[in-house]
C-alpha cells in the first residue's frame, strides 16, 4: 500500500514538470532501445531454444583444439574414434553450413542445402521425427551404399504440400536417386543458427561433395566437419573432456598420420560454432561497448537533471524532515520518482526496439546462407529492456536522492544556502564530463569506420567489378566429374557470351574479398628459402578460364595469359602475383622461372610460370599483398566455378543468365547469382555495421551531451545569480560573467574531451582489424572530432552565459 501511494505521489510530481519528463524519458527509452537491439540478436543467437533438441544443457560442441588452445573442425576418423572409444559421452558428426544439392524432378533442378550428418545425429540431439525415422547406423557405414535422405518439415512443405507418401517415392538429389526416410519435426533446424533443406548420411559424402573416392572419411588430416555430444547421465563436461583427451592421446600413438599436437576442447552447445565463436562474440560484445555507452550517456543526462531538481527540492525535504519523516522515508519516495521515469522509458523503448530491430534487420544484405535465428522482439528481450532500466534507475537515481538530504537542511528552512557550494556540484560536473567523454568515443569511432568505408571504396583492389555478374554452379551436384566440367564450361561460356549485351564471359574457382581461402597444396621453389619451416611457400590459388584476366579488368603485368592450348598433356603453367616474384626472385622477372607444386604427401608437379598478374586484394579489402597463384580449368579442373558475366552498363541480364544456363544443362541449379558489387559489399558488412550503429548512437550522444552541458550551467547560473550580482556590483562587466560561466563550461569540456580521446583510442586499437587504411589513432577523425564537440559545447554553453552576463545586480540583490 506504502508503494501504491508512493509511485501516485511520483506520478503526480512528475506529471507537474511535462518538459523534465518528457526529456527524461525520451533519453532514456533511446538508450535502452538501442541496447534492447543489440540484446535481441544476442538472444536469437545464444539464448533462443534450440527447436526438438531435448535436455540441451547435456548437449556439448567437441573440438579439435592446438596445444590446448583453440576450438575448430575435426577430421573423420578422430570424429569416429572418439565415438568408438568414449564412455562418458555420446559422440556425433555434422558438416557445418552444410552446401548446396540439386533436387531434381520432372527435368528441372532446384538449389536446397543438404547438411552431412553421422546416423546417430538426431538421437544425440533428442529430436523426434514428424513422420517416417531417423537414420539407422548402418545406413552411415559404407561409402555411398546407402542413398537416403530426412527432409526438413519446410520443404516437405512447401515443396511437396506436406504429402505422406512421399516416403513412397524416390528423390533425385545431385541426379542419384535417394529413398525419403523421415520428415524432421516443425521448426528443427539441427543445432546450428544455419539453416538447412535436408540431412544425408556422411557415408554420402561422394555424391554430396561430387568427389570420386571416399577419402574425405579416410584422412587423418581432413578436418571438415564438427562434431556433438550428449553427456551421459552423471557425467560433468570436465570428466568428458578428460576422458575425450585420453581417448585422443591413444588415437594419435595408434595413427602416425594423426596430427600430435592436437587435442580436444568443450562447450556448451551453442548456435553459434565453436570455430567462429570468439570473433563472433567479441563483435557482439563491441555493438554492446557501442550502445552501453549511449545508454550510460542517457542515464547521466538524466542523473543531471535529477540532481538539479533534488538542489532545488531541499527546502521541501528539510520541512518534511522538520515535521518528522524519515530519511529513507524520503530516499525511498525519491528513489520511487526515479524508478518510475525508468520504468516509463523502458514502456516506450519497447516498440522504440521494435522499430530498430526491423531496420536493422532490413539493412543486411543477402547472405549466401539461410540464418536459422527468430531475430525479434520477445519476452527475453523486453525483460532485458525492464532489467536495464530498473538497475541503472537504482544506480543513477540513488546519488541525486542522497545529494537531497546529505547535508544539513536546516539553513535552508530559513531561506539561506542560496550561493553554490561547489562540493555539490561536483557529481553533476563528473556526469557532464562523462557525457561528453563517451559521446566523443562513440563519435570517433564512427567517423574511423565511416573513413574505413570510403577507403574500402576508393582502395584498388586490382580487378573491375561494375557491369559483371556473377553465377554459382557445381556441377558435381549433377554428377559431373572434374575433367566433364572443362567441357561443360566451355559450353555454358559460349552460350552466356551470346546474350544480348554480354561484353566477355570467364569463370573461376573463388570470388575475391569474401574472406576465404583456395589451396591446391604448399609450393617449392627450387633453391629460394620459402617463408614456412619447411622452406616452402604458402599462397591462395584459383582455377581460371583464359578470359578472367580480361573479364574481371586485372592485367597481366608481363609475360602472357592462359591460352586453349594451355591442356592436359601441355607443360602445367601458371600466372602469379608481382607479390609471388618478389619473394621468390627479387628484382627479376618471372616468366619462364619453375615452382614445384605439391599434389601428395611425397610427389610434386614442376610448374612454369607463363605470365605475371598485378597485385590484387583477394581475401580482405584491408589485406596485404600476398603470394597468388592462378592455374588454368583445362589443366587443373574443378566442379565448382563461379561464371563471370560483364554486361554493357545498364543492361540487366539476371534473368537471361537464369534461362540461358538451364538450357544448357537443366540439371545443374544456380547456388548463386548476384552482382560483384553486391558479392565484394558483403565482405565489407562487419565495417558497415559498425559504421552504423556507431554513427546512430553517437549522434544522438552528441545531442545529449550538448544537453546535458546546457542544462548544467543554466542550473548553475541559476544558483549563482547572487554571486553574480555582487560580482557585478563591485565592477565586473557582463563580458567578464560571460566568461566565467564560459570558461567553466570549457574546462568541463576539455576534460571530457581529453578523456574520450584516450578512451576512442582504445577502441581503435581494439577495432583496428576491422579498418581499411585507417590508423586506430587517426589524426583526422580524432583532431576533427575534437573541435566538433568543443563548438557543439561552446553553443551548448553559450545562452547560459548569456543570461549570467544580463542579470540586474540590483534586482537580484532584492530578490535575496
Amino acid at each position: 500500500m506504502a508503494l501504491t501511494t508512493d509511485v501516485r505521489h511520483a506520478v503526480r510530481l512528475l506529471g507537474r514538470s511535462p518538459v523534465f519528463t518528457a526529456t527524461s524519458i525520451v533519453s532514456l527509452a533511446l538508450g535502452i532501445g538501442a541496447a534492447a537491439t543489440i540484446y535481441s540478436l544476442t538472444d536469437a543467437l545464444l539464448f533462443e531454444p534450440t527447436v526438438g533438441v531435448k535436455e540441451p544443457s547435456r548437449v556439448v560442441d567437441i573440438g579439435r583444439a592446438n596445444e590446448g588452445s583453440g576450438f575448430d573442425n575435426m577430421s573423420h576418423p578422430m570424429y569416429r574414434n572418439l565415438r568408438e572409444h568414449s564412455q562418458t559421452v555420446d559422440v556425433a558428426a555434422v558438416d557445418f553450413g552444410g552446401g548446396p544439392m540439386s533436387l531434381g524432378t520432372d527435368g528441372t533442378s532446384e538449389r536446397v542445402i543438404g547438411t552431412m550428418v553421422s546416423g546417430n545425429y538426431f538421437d544425440v540431439l533428442g529430436t523426434r521425427p514428424a513422420l517416417g525415422r531417423f537414420f539407422r547406423d548402418d545406413e552411415d557405414r559404407v561409402p555411398g551404399e546407402r542413398p537416403v535422405v530426412i527432409l526438413s518439415h519446410a520443404l516437405w512443405t512447401r515443396r511437396f504440400n506436406s504429402d505422406p507418401t512421399i516416403l513412397d517415392r524416390p528423390l533425385r538429389l545431385n541426379n542419384r536417386e535417394f529413398a525419403v526416410v523421415g520428415i524432421a519435426e516443425e521448426g528443427f533446424q539441427g543445432s546450428s543458427m544455419i539453416g538447412t533443406d535436408l540431412w544425408v548420411p556422411m557415408a554420402m559424402v561422394q555424391v554430396v561433395r561430387g568427389r570420386p573416392d571416399s577419402s574425405m572419411l579416410d584422412e587423418p588430416r581432413g578436418v571438415w566437419h564438427v562434431a556433438i555430444g550428449r553427456l551421459m547421465p552423471g557425467i560433468s563436461m570436465p570428466q568428458a573432456k578428460a576422458e575425450l583427451n585420453a581417448v585422443n592421446e591413444a588415437y594419435k600413438k595408434s595413427e602416425p598420420r594423426a596430427n600430435q599436437h592436437h587435442t580436444i576442447n568443450l562447450a556448451a552447445m551453442g548456435r553459434i560454432p565453436g570455430p567462429v565463436r570468439t570473433p563472433f562474440l567479441a563483435f557482439i560484445g563491441f555493438l554492446f561497448a557501442l550502445t552501453g555507452a549511449l545508454l550510460a550517456i542517457a542515464c547521466s543526462n538524466v542523473a543531471g537533471m535529477l540532481l538539479a531538481r533534488a538542489a532545488t527540492r531541499r527546502r521541501e525535504m528539510a520541512t518534511r524532515l522538520a515535521v518528522g519523516a524519515g530519511r529513507g522515508q524520503l530516499i525511498k519516495q525519491l528513489l520511487t520518482e526515479t524508478m518510475v521515469l525508468f520504468v516509463a522509458a523502458a514502456l516506450v523503448s519497447v516498440p522504440l526496439t521494435y522499430w530498430l530491430v526491423s531496420l536493422l534487420a532490413g539493412s543486411l544484405p543477402a547472405l549466401p546462407v539461410v540464418l536459422a535465428l527468430e531475430f525479434g522482439v520477445n519476452l527475453r528481450v523486453m525483460l532485458f529492456a525492464f532489467g536495464i532500466a530498473l538497475v541503472t534507475g537504482v544506480i543513477f537515481g540513488l546519488a541525486p536522492a542522497r545529494h537531497a538530504l546529505g547535508a544539513d537542511l536546516a539553513p535552508m528552512l530559513h531561506g539561506g544556502n542560496s550561493t553554490v557550494d561547489r562540493k555539490r556540484f561536483r557529481l553533476r560536473n563528473s556526469l557532464v564530463t562523462a557525457q561528453v567523454a563517451l559521446s566523443l568515443m562513440l563519435v570517433i569511432t564512427a567517423f574511423l569506420f565511416l573513413r574505413s568505408l570510403a577507403n574500402a571504396a576508393d582502395t584498388d583492389p586490382g580487378f573491375k567489378t561494375a557491369n559483371i555478374e556473377i553465377a554459382g554452379v557445381d556441377v558435381s551436384l549433377s554428377g559431373y566429374r572434374e575433367q566433364q566440367a572443362v567441357e561443360l564450361a566451355s559450353r555454358f561460356r559460349a552460350r552466356l557470351k551470346a546474350i544480348p549485351g554480354v561484353e566477355s564471359v570467364a569463370n573461376a574457382r573463388m570470388i575475391p574479398l569474401q574472406g576465404s581461402g583456395f589451396g591446391l597444396g604448399s609450393v617449392r621453389v627450387p633453391g629460394v628459402q620459402g617463408d614456412r619451416d619447411d622452406g616452402r611457400f604458402d599462397s591462395d590459388w584459383d582455377v581460371v578460364s583464359p578470359e578472367y584476366f580480361e573479364t574481371i579488368g586485372m592485367p597481366i603485368v608481363e609475360g602472357r595469359p592462359f591460352r586453349d592450348s594451355d591442356t592436359v598433356g601441355a607443360p602445367w603453367v601458371a600466372i602469379v602475383s608481382e607479390t609471388f616474384v618478389k619473394q621468390a626472385w627479387p628484382g627479376q622477372s618471372g616468366v619462364g622461372r619453375v615452382f614445384m607444386q605439391q599434389v601428395g604427401d611425397d610427389k610434386e608437379r614442376e610448374v612454369t610460370i607463363v605470365g605475371v598478374a598485378r597485385d590484387a586484394k583477394y581475401r580482405y579489402i584491408s589485406s596485404a599483398n600476398a603470394p597468388f597463384i592462378y592455374v588454368p580449368m583445362s589443366q587443373q579442373p574443378i566442379p565448382v566455378m563461379e561464371f563471370y558475366v560483364k554486361h554493357a552498363p545498364g543492361r540487366q541480364v539476371a534473368q537471361e543468365i537464369r534461362t540461358v544456363m538451364a538450357q544448357v544443362e537443366s540439371n545443374v541449379p544456380i547456388v548463386m547469382l548476384q552482382s560483384f558489387d553486391d558479392a565484394v559489399s558483403l565482405g565489407l558488412l562487419p565495417q558497415k555495421l559498425a559504421a552504423w550503429i556507431a554513427g546512430s548512437v553517437g549522434t544522438i550522444g552528441v545531442f545529449l551531451a550538448a544537453l546535458g552541458l546546457y542544462g548544467l550551467m543554466a542550473f548553475l547560473v541559476a544558483q549563482r545569480t547572487k554571486e553574480i550580482a555582487i560580482r557585478m556590483a563591485l565592477g565586473a562587466s557582463h563580458g567578464d560573467m560571460r566568461a566565467m560561466v564560459l570558461r567553466q563550461a570549457a574546462a568541463l569540456g576539455a576534460i571530457g574531451v581529453v578523456i574520450g580521446l584516450v578512451l576512442a583510442g582504445a577502441i581503435g586499437t581494439l577495432a583496428q582489424t576491422l579498418l581499411v587504411g585507417v590508423p586506430p589513432i587517426d589524426p583526422a577523425s580524432f583532431g576533427g572530432t575534437a573541435l566538433l564537440f568543443l563548438i557543439v559545447l561552446a553553443i551548448a554553453a553559450w545562452t547560459p552565459a548569456k543570461r549570467a552576463a544580463a542579470t540586474d545586480p540590483a534586482t537580484a540583490l532584492r530578490a535575496e
